[in-house]
């Protein structure tokens, strides 16, 4: 695990370019043992990238952040896991490894549900009806844990006695927002919380567009219920087409 933490690290080293790093060499650990002459030779690699792993070549960090999990009951999910979904898998940039609390179930069927944060009756109603019939059905409900839609399909999904996935901008030791409290951790014991960053990264403009990604890339189909022009929702939208999923909307704005 600690040459995973590592290789998600390094500056200037994306998914992408650690997606083809392992396709190359195999592992984290091999990336890791990797002198400047095997990697001088890869194609794929910048110049400006060889000399950040070679100049970022101590597992220092990366002990500190796996201690830092230890300590606060946070798993760790690799690329080459075979509880990581193919489905998760198959985007280019999908991340080498993610920080996980909850359970990992298999997922015959996934749907994303996300939305505005201020949002209509009618949405509010739709998105329950939604997320409580997906429940019955098996299928989990994959969401972001925001204010309004995302929050009362995690929620509904919940009281159906379905198994729904939140996906956060920000460590998994960090509740936001502050007062989804009690439905984190509901998600902890009966769900699954995912996040790219580790312990102690708090939510920020830039890791809330990469939190959406994520959505899109462990849901089979994304439904869009009210968003406005340039909301998350609609980030979302764009890199489900990317992906190749469906997307739906279900009440306009």
């Amino acid at each position: 695990m600690i040459y995973w933490i590592w290789l998600t690290q390094i500056p200037f080293i994306g998914p992408v370019t650690a997606r083809y790093l392992i396709k190359e060499l195999g592992d984290a650990e091999k990336i890791y043992q990797a002198d400047y002459k095997t990697l001088s030779k890869m194609s794929g690699l910048s110049a400006r990238q060889r000399e950040s792993i070679i100049r970022n070549h101590s597992l220092e960090k990366a002990k500190r952040i796996m201690d830092d999990c230890q300590n606060k009951n946070i798993s760790i999910l690799c690329w080459n896991d075979e509880h990581y979904p193919l489905r998760a898998r198959e985007p280019a940039d999908a991340p080498p490894m993610l920080y996980y609390k909850g359970n990992i179930k298999k997922m015959d069927q996934t749907v994303g549900i996300v939305g505005a944060r201020r949002c209509s009756q009618e949405a509010k109603q739709k998105t329950v009806f939604l997320a409580s019939e997906y429940a019955k059905t098996q299928t989990a409900v994959v969401s972001g844990m925001a204010k309004g839609i995302d929050s009362y399909a995690h929620t509904a999904c919940l009281n159906s006695g379905g198994y729904t996935i939140a996906i956060l901008g920000n460590g998994l030791d960090i509740c936001y927002p502050s007062e989804h409290h009690k439905l984190m951790k509901c998600i902890e014991e009966k769900g699954l919380l995912l996040s790219e960053y580790p312990p102690g990264t708090l939510p920020s403009r830039y890791t809330f567009p990469r939190r959406n990604r994520l959505i899109s890339s462990w849901s089979d189909q994304l439904i869009i219920i009210q968003a406005g022009k340039g909301s998350g929702a609609l980030i979302t939208a764009e890199y489900s087409r990317k992906y190749g999923r469906k997307v739906e909307m279900k009440v306009e704005i």
